[in-house]
């Protein structure tokens, strides 16, 4: 075959696909963009690659200070104190230590009262956090704890001692003892610098105090004065005066795409807006709810750990954050509140805090804007195929208002409900103050968040 020829073939085929690819990009396939997009352009979101041992992502939900006094009193670091940061390093190092060169003491029957009877540090983490490749090499002290939802740390006074490390696993009613000779002399004294400041709100634990209504151990304020809180309003940032702001709803989808100048865009008559390009597409729905799909098909991960999973989700919640801060754009502070193995991989959920306290709303905002969470990011074959999150931030009031229900009125109130509806028994599994909001165009207030079971019961924190 001579070379015209095949030059003619090789024009025929190029001028064939062209037409081909044309077709997909106007008629209704936008997998694809032009015939040599795919062969330089990676059709995923690249999330942050953290370096280190894996057990440095683990952020604890709540830090408690136990001073370690007949009866009990306790202390709640607030997220954004200093002393909430030092907490979680210092607390981090002694883990990584424990791991890798700690001592495995025993494993017993969880006794509250037993093992709160010293000065320690309580670190809460979001349901349970499996030991499986929290460290890259760890002893075979991993392999004796096999799993833990709290933390309970006794410092040493000085650096020749040991650190006691109380592994709790309260679903199970197991507690795993491990030691370590670190120092962790910095935060003994932290404890004794927090109870010199202590501030009017302190803590009881239900286990110290028999309140056998609870199952599990929570820490409930009790306080003099009442403490006053300042009122927020929620927002949507991309609605302004009913009208879609282009320019900021693009600055929150833009980091979610590789090339964002070759997406295409498309508004439905619901308001709902499209963002396609490659594989990827976004959604904008217009009650303030963005949704990424990554619709790519890639080698199938087997199985993924607890950890390894979560470094993908925080890898990438974190870089569409930075990017959204950059831009002074939904900055409310996040914390992991869930997670759920499935049969494909991993679901996380993440919450807001709003002034350190954290933001809850009702079942009925929840069926409308088919959330259950602020953040919700399902890992699956080794990357992010989909993540939806709130395009609502909180915003600071001018008026304030006291939280003056104790914690006693709200616990009566409902458990005389639950009796009412012909409860036999009844048991309590968390309660706490939350910013909460009952519907849309409702601003949130602190309430009392009572958890029976799958309920949650939201009872007014101020009268």
């Amino acid at each position: 075959m001579d070379k015209g020829k095949l030059k003619t073939i090789f024009l025929g085929v190029l001028i064939f696909a062209s037409i081909f690819q044309t077709g997909k990009l106007w008629f209704g396939n936008l997998s694809g963009r032009n015939f040599f997009y795919n062969l330089w352009v990676r059709n995923s979101f690249d999330a942050i690659n953290y370096s280190g041992e894996p057990i440095y992502l683990l952020q604890p939900r709540r830090i408690v200070i136990n001073f370690g006094v007949e009866g009990g009193a306790y202390n709640i670091l607030k997220n954004t104190e200093e002393e909430f940061k030092t907490a979680k390093e210092e607390m981090t190092e002694i883990l990584t230590a424990v791991f890798l060169k700690g001592e495995f003491v025993k494993e017993e029957d969880l006794n509250w009262k037993n093992i709160l009877s010293q000065k320690s540090m309580l670190y809460q983490y979001s349901g349970v956090i499996p030991t499986e490749g929290l460290i890259t090499d760890g002893n075979k002290i991993i392999s004796k704890i096999p799993k833990f939802d709290q933390v309970l740390l006794v410092p040493n006074k000085s650096g020749g001692q040991k650190t006691t490390c109380y592994f709790i696993d309260e679903e199970y009613n197991k507690v795993y003892e491990a030691a370590v000779k670190h120092d962790s002399e910095l935060l003994y004294n932290l404890i004794d610098k927090i109870r010199e400041d202590a501030s009017q709100i302190v803590y009881i634990s239900t286990k110290q105090s028999n309140m056998n209504q609870f199952v599990n151990n929570v820490f409930l304020p009790t306080f003099n004065e009442p403490p006053v809180y300042q009122k927020m309003a929620m927002k949507d940032p991309v609605i302004e005066d009913g009208v879609i702001n282009e320019t900021k709803l693009e600055q929150i989808v833009n980091p979610l795409l590789i090339n964002p100048t070759l997406k295409r865009k498309q508004q439905m008559e619901d308001g709902t807006v499209y963002y396609i390009e490659g594989s990827i597409m976004v959604k904008y729905y217009p009650n303030g709810v963005i949704e990424y799909i990554d619709q790519s098909s890639t080698i199938k991960y087997t199985r993924m750990s607890f950890i390894e999973a979560y470094q993908i989700a925080k890898g990438f919640l974190d870089k569409h954050q930075a990017s959204l801060t950059k831009d002074d754009l939904l900055e409310n502070s996040m914390y992991l509140s869930g997670q759920r193995k499935t049969n494909a991989g991993w679901e996380f959920y993440f919450d807001f805090r709003l002034q350190d306290i954290p933001y809850v709303f009702s079942e009925d905002i929840a069926n409308k804007i088919n959330m259950k969470h602020a953040v919700k990011i399902v890992v699956e074959d080794g990357k992010v195929k989909l993540y939806r999150r709130l395009t609502w931030e909180g915003e600071l009031l001018d008026d304030e208002c006291e939280v003056n229900v104790p914690y006693l009125e709200a616990l009566s109130e409902v458990i005389n409900k639950l009796y009412a509806e012909g409860a036999q028994t009844i048991e309590i599994n968390d309660m706490y103050w939350a910013y909460y909001q009952r519907d849309f165009y409702a601003s949130p207030e602190v309430y009392w968040m009572v958890r029976v079971g799958d309920r949650l019961f939201p009872i007014k924190a101020s009268s």
